[in-house]
């Protein structure tokens, strides 16, 4: 599938009612809908849906586009991944290369596996709750002080200790052994070849995309039940919808509360999440079975600008420490460090001093680059043992220019500076001279993260509708009302008779549209548009042409006769005015200047309405 036609398949497979109301609640106003703007203090609905133009727009924060953009702002993405996420939601493939489409019931349909994990949550949960042989996972979960709000809100639920319970179950259900086993949720014995429950005889954790889809699960291990030698806990292998560097515990639960903040907590457990959340903490996830890495990172930066690492006191969360730094710099992000007190985790400090506790250290957490430093110069006089300070120097300033991505982009080199300065204050030395060491350290060694500082929307030229002067204004709202004028307009205005970038753009969307033999009507030149602030001004666009439409004396073909005329009279000004400097200049022999005077009357007559005067 081209990329034009699938932008344009995913766009009329999406409903914005329908994806706007998964995520906010909307009431009926008049011909459309209104909710609470989830991104600003929307005390009075300001967000407005449009089910006709397939709209949305907040008021109060000046933004909206279509499917695509709600997207985009929602998910903290750009135009491909929001285009991805709603190709999967509508079961549209995007591959360029031409594929049999997966069977509805087959392993390879993703729709089929979401449903699929969606039904195993349910019986691991209904089975925890309800049935008498989960009474020993009830234990544990109290035990933990787990409370039954908790267990419904991340839907915790338990596996039988037994073989086959889960396929056992499926057998009158949609979802084969292939399927169950394309979930992760069974496993192959290496002995006999046979198929058995992946989770048996384990608390179970549902693991949730951005979306709230359920793609993975996490299982604890009840002692009473499993040989000593059985991992505590247990994940799902990587699968067609579950990749564990792209998911973050809990994220979809905790992204609604850090609109506003911008700012994420990480810790390593399931529990440990679950118990900040009790105490409060409702900003807190974790990994899933796997150390924090750079995935991770560009995964929290569409959501978060500051992070909260809270490690084990133990020695095995402090030695995560280079690593660490080496991810704080190449993402280029405020990653701050929190090392709790006497070796508890996160659930057990929770429980021993609360949630007020945890805050106030939370508040006094250092950066990453500090936290580093204290680690690495312990136990060393830097004013006297000169050798093992310059040793724990070169191991920084080595981590340091690991992180940084390639090349020599102004950002990362702002950054060095302010990193090399508090270096140089911190073991008193030259700052010349900590430079000059980082330097020849960084010549020698190529960043493993590559660039990870990059955001998820390109740093762009900013669009806005007042940059617009009136007749690219009168012209644009013509294209919205009118779209089939647009090859007329495409055919008479050219791109530079534009004086705005934005202008530009959007006339651009509509020719590439017309040369693909792509429909130019409003919503699909809504979706050829992958900047959200251009897709937000070719709306308001399109509400100031249905405001004005009752009003308008003329029809669509004279108002665009006379805005076509508008740029011709411009484009002719602007050939006037470079001929007069070219006359200044004197480029022109005696009798070119004649007659580029002769033609400049003549134009002048024209433009003024001044009929030439006739010979004889």
């Amino acid at each position: 599938m081209s990329y034009p036609d699938a932008k344009e398949q995913v766009r009329q497979a999406t409903d914005i009612v329908e994806l706007v109301g998964k995520h906010l609640e909307l009431r009926r106003s008049g011909r459309g809908y209104v909710g609470r703007c989830p991104w600003h203090d929307d005390r009075k609905p300001s967000l407005n849906v449009n089910p006709d133009r397939q709209t949305w727009k907040c008021w109060v924060c000046d933004i909206g586009g279509d499917v695509f953009s709600f997207v985009m702002k929602r998910e903290g993405c750009d135009f491909r991944e929001a285009l991805k996420m709603l190709a999967d939601r509508a079961g549209i493939n995007l591959s360029q290369q031409p594929q049999f489409k997966a069977a509805p019931g087959s392993p390879d349909d993703k729709n089929t596996l979401y449903q699929c994990c969606d039904w195993a949550a349910k019986q691991f949960h209904e089975f925890l709750l309800r049935s008498d042989g989960a009474e020993i996972a009830r234990q544990y979960v109290e035990e933990r002080n787990i409370t039954p709000a908790s267990v419904e809100r991340f839907r915790i639920g338990f596996s039988p200790n037994e073989w086959t319970w889960l396929s056992d179950r499926a057998r009158n259900t949609p979802f084969s052994p292939k399927v169950l086993e394309a979930c992760g949720l069974l496993s192959q014995s290496e002995r006999t070849g046979g198929q058995y429950d992946r989770f048996r005889g384990r608390v179970i954790f549902p693991i949730r995309d951005t979306q709230g889809r359920t793609i993975a699960f996490g299982g604890r291990v009840l002692p009473k039940l499993s040989p000593e030698d059985a991992a505590k806990y247990i994940n799902s292998p990587e699968t067609r919808l579950y990749t564990k560097s792209d998911t973050l515990y809990a994220l979809d639960i905790v992204r609604n509360h850090i609109q506003k903040s911008r700012q994420l907590t990480v810790v390593e457990g399931y529990t440990d999440v679950i118990l900040c959340h009790q105490h409060g903490a409702s900003d807190v996830v974790a990994c899933c079975g796997t150390a924090l890495n750079e995935r991770h990172i560009k995964l929290i930066k569409r959501f978060a600008d500051t992070v909260y690492l809270v490690l084990d006191g133990d020695a095995a969360g402090q030695n995560r420490t280079n690593d660490i730094l080496e991810l704080f710099v190449a993402a280029q992000m405020d990653l701050r460090i929190l090392t709790l007190p006497d070796e508890l985790d996160p659930a057990e400090f929770m429980e021993e001093r609360g949630g007020d506790a945890f805050r106030d250290l939370l508040t006094g957490a250092i950066d990453a680059l500090e936290h580093k430093i204290r680690h690495a110069i312990r136990g060393i006089d830097l004013a006297r043992d000169t050798h093992r300070a310059n040793q724990a120097l070169e191991e920084i300033l080595r981590t340091i220019a690991s992180g940084l991505p390639a090349g020599t982009l102004d950002q990362s080199g702002l950054r060095a500076q302010q990193l090399l300065a508090r270096l140089a204050r911190q073991f008193v030395l030259d700052e010349t001279d900590v430079r000059s060491r980082f330097n020849q350290l960084r010549r020698g060694i190529k960043s493993k993260y590559g660039d990870l500082s990059q955001p998820a929307e390109p740093a762009q030229v900013s669009h806005n509708i007042s940059r617009l002067a009136p007749a690219e204004i009168e012209l644009l709202e013509i294209l919205v009302l009118h779209h089939e004028l647009a090859p007329t307009a495409l055919g008479e205005v050219a791109e530079d008779d534009l004086g705005s970038a934005t202008a530009r753009e959007i006339f651009l969307a509509y020719r590439r549209l017309e040369e693909a033999g792509q429909s130019l009507e409003f919503g699909a030149v809504l979706a050829e548009i992958e900047d959200p602030q251009l897709k937000h001004v070719l709306v308001q666009l399109d509400d100031l042409a249905q405001a004005k439409s009752p009003k308008a004396i003329l029809d669509g073909p004279t108002r665009l006769r006379s805005v076509i005329r508008q740029f011709h009279q411009q484009h002719e000004l602007r050939e006037l005015r470079q001929t007069e400097t070219a006359l200044e200049q004197r480029t022109f022999n005696e009798q070119e200047e004649l007659s580029v005077l002769a033609h400049m009357i003549d134009t002048k007559r024209r433009q003024q309405g001044i009929i030439a005067p006739t010979e004889g």
